[in-house]
């Protein structure tokens, strides 16, 4: 991580070579759940809003019967295939569904309050802390919300990419900007940016 000159600058960082899962499942079911962790190597979040971190993975509570898991691009295969062999008698939803998201992370003093213009979480230190996540909007962009040991990381529609840029560059002004963030990354070529919705009463006046 580069090191950020100025403490309320925020730093943008494209996390790349990243595999998503979809998993729904009966949390109530011994067996589903032993399956799982036997092909995770790490429980299921099963408190609302929680997070498990395993080896190669990060499971996200999204609903009491669907997770989101994220992992490294080249184990996203091999893990969605093992929970389809191991939950094959069961019903069970596994989806792969890594070409529709983008993940950022976010660094800087002031990243909460720059996410708090836009997002209704409470965002502050002492409320939002690790082990939880969150699911949102930031402005008009669903977003999934994570606070790590540095900063957030957001998970979103790859659709919202270039709205989103131009809102986080908007709503940093305040603290100094933004840098470091690989536009390209975001928006790469031969996948559409979606429709500008940057407007300028989406971003709120800081305190």
């Amino acid at each position: 991580m580069t090191a950020v000159p100025d403490p309320q600058r925020i730093i943008v960082r494209s996390e790349l070579g990243l595999g998503h899962i979809n998993l729904c499942g009966d949390p109530t079911d011994a067996s589903f759940m032993r399956c799982v962790k036997n092909v995770l190597g790490v429980d299921l979040p099963s408190r609302p809003n929680t997070i498990q971190q395993g080896a190669d993975v990060v499971a996200y509570w999204l609903g009491p019967t669907e997770w989101l898991l994220v992992t490294p691009a080249e184990r996203e295969s091999a893990i969605a295939s093992g929970l389809r062999n191991k939950l094959s008698d069961q019903f069970v939803s596994v989806v792969e569904v890594s070409g529709g998201h983008v993940v950022l992370h976010l660094c800087g003093n002031r990243v909460r309050d720059v996410l708090a213009k836009g997002c209704p979480v409470d965002l502050r230190e002492g409320t939002f802390v690790l082990g939880q996540c969150a699911q949102s909007h930031l402005a008009k962009a669903p977003v999934l919300l994570r606070p790590v040991a540095n900063g957030v990381e957001l998970i979103f529609p790859r659709s919202f990419a270039d709205y989103l840029e131009r809102w986080l560059a908007s709503a940093a002004q305040d603290y100094g900007g933004w840098v470091e963030h690989p536009a390209s990354a975001m928006t790469p070529q031969g996948i559409s940016s979606g429709p500008n919705l940057l407007d300028d009463r989406d971003v709120g006046t800081s305190a």
